[in-house]
This record gives structure tokens, sequence and C-alpha cells, in this order.
């Protein structure tokens, strides 16, 4: 059983390093071989779309970099775990090369851990995030997890991320399905965050910071922005997009606002 970790961040030992080491090794205690592939290390351009191009049917490239040692190991591994780090509410532009650049050659659909890391504010987490994933379909894998990781849940998700490791390994030990459209579509939609608009990531960071807050034994300056979150979900819900989208970037920015004085204050 061999698991593939890449890492697209241009950094190493940041927060996309430390949060896929974590997963590898639940996946190494559920049993597995891993490979942690750091995209900074490699030398990766643009696809071109060459015209009459033999990638998808041999392998071949015209452009003489690591892609294609980078194919060979995409599809010799059985599971995939990739962690992107999010600018401008998107992938950065190295791991977008390494997305245009894979192919698949295996017709089994194999499971795979979708990971999108911002800093700063946060925003565009499940944007990538969903970017990632559809990636992952249209190439043979399923997500069977997919986690948008910011600075308000960074603990928590390093908490969490062994038992995501030793979860893709048992999915990886069960019976493949052939990968097909319909397939990883139904996947898809099946996950979570998928089907968020720009508005559903800001109220989710919003709570995300507020969680945060809340954690730190704040929560008495909680109480006013849950309120606020929750009043724009009612006015959304109800077909009120100026009041509800208006009330969705105050609680992101007085939370967001918040975190930042209690993060600064050594909280």
């Amino acid at each position: 059983m061999q698991v593939l970790a890449v890492n697209g961040s241009p950094h190493k030992a940041g927060l996309c390093e430390k949060i896929l080491t974590r997963v590898i090794e639940g996946a190494r205690e559920a049993g597995a071989e891993t490979r942690l592939v750091e995209l900074s290390g490699k030398q990766l351009q643009p696809c071109r779309a060459c015209s009459n191009a033999e990638c998808w049917s041999s392998m071949k490239c015209n452009i003489k970099d690591d892609a294609l040692e980078l194919r060979k190991i995409f599809n010799e591994c059985d599971a995939l775990i990739f962690a992107a780090p999010v600018y401008f509410l998107s992938v950065n532009g190295l791991a977008k090369n390494f997305i245009d650049r894979m192919r698949n050659h295996r017709g089994e659909a194999r499971p795979s851990i979708a990971i999108a890391v911002a800093g700063g504010t946060g925003k565009g987490c499940i944007t990538a995030l969903q970017e990632v994933c559809r990636w992952m379909i249209l190439v043979g894998f399923h997500p069977v997890l997919a986690e948008p990781v910011t600075r308000y849940n960074f603990e928590l998700a390093m908490g969490q991320a062994k038992s995501w490791g030793r979860m893709l390994v048992e999915k990886a030990h069960e019976t493949g399905q052939r990968a097909s459209l319909y397939n990883g579509l139904l996947k898809f939609e099946r996950l979570p965050y998928m089907n968020y608009t720009i508005i559903d990531e800001i109220l989710y960071l919003a709570r995300s910071a507020i969680d945060a807050i809340s954690r730190a034994g704040l929560t008495d300056q909680t109480a006013e922005l849950v309120a606020t979150v929750e009043r724009a979900e009612a006015e959304l819900r109800l077909g009120k997009l100026e009041e509800g989208l208006r009330n969705a970037v105050e609680a992101h920015e007085r939370s967001m606002s918040l975190f930042n004085k209690m993060f600064e204050s050594g909280r």
C-alpha cells in the first residue's frame, strides 16, 4: 500500500507541511508506505496545451522538467493526499502547475484527501478546496475527505490529522470502484463544502473564528457575533441577499479582528 502525499506550498516547514506530516503519520500507523513530494523542490512549468499532445495516451510531454517523474509516482500510488496553500481564493501557482500537468492511466478509482490551507483571513479555503476535489475526480481519484484549514481551526486539524491518514488507508483497502464521471460526481456531491457559495464560505469562516475564540475561554465576547451570523443566515434563507450579505461580512470581519487581538495577546 503506497500513499503519496504532495505538498503544493513553496515553503518548507509551513502550515501545509505540518498538517501533511500528521496525516502521513496516521497512514503509516495504519500500515501504509508513504512518500512525500515537496513541489518547492521540483521544476514544474505550466501546461502549454500542445496540439496533438500525447500526454494522455502515452505520458509523453514536450516540456522537459520534473512532470514526467511525478506522473509516474502519481500513477503508481494507491492513495493520494494533496495539500495546497490558498492564494487569492484559489490554489497557488505551483500547485496549479502540478494539477494541470498530471495524467491518470489507471482504470480504478483511488481514494484521496484534499486539504486547502489558508492563512490570513482564511478566504478562499473552500473555493480552493472545491477546485482540488473537482480535479481529483477528473484524474480518477475519489476524495474521501475534504478539509479547509485556516488559522482558526489549525490546532483542531492537527489533532485530527492522524485519523485522516488512517481512514484513507482503510478506504484504499476496500474493493475499488471503476473511475467514472458518474461515480466521481456522486462522491463530489456527497462531500461537505462542495456546494458552498462564497457567502457560505464567509459564514463558515465567521463561525470558525467564533469557535476558536470560545475555545480560548472568551465566550462572553462571542454572543453578539453568533447572533449576527444567525441573523445573516435567516435573511439569506428569506432571499434578502443584501441584508444577509451585509451581516455575514460584518460577522466575518468582527470575528477575525477579535481572533487577531486574542492571537496577538498570546491567549
